[in-house]
């Protein structure tokens, strides 16, 4: 069964609202860190995003699991240097 997300846990355990404009603003810069400059892409590998995070169940994913599935999304849909640069972003901010 789907579950809608609403809310997600940080890293610190707080639990704050979900916005999923911040995973599509995240791809997006990483996209045109490696020269990608359509922002409907972001938001449709965003989509997607989502849409795993729904079907695995997670009603309250932790910042670290919408990561992990934003890597796994963009890899699976043949984006493997904005997957890079993802990554590489992601290491400097933990």
């Amino acid at each position: 069964m789907q579950q809608e997300i609403s809310r997600i846990k940080k890293r610190d355990g707080t639990i704050v609202g979900f916005d999923q404009s911040k995973i599509t603003a995240a791809i997006f810069k990483a996209a045109n860190s490696v020269g990608g400059k359509d922002k409907r892409i972001a938001q449709v590998l965003s989509d997607k995003v989502i849409k795993e995070l729904e079907n695995l169940g997670k009603s309250m994913p932790s910042v670290e699991e919408i990561q992990d599935t934003v890597e796994k999304v963009l890899i699976e849909e043949g984006h493997a240097s904005t997957a890079k640069a993802y990554i590489l972003y992601r290491q400097e901010r933990a």
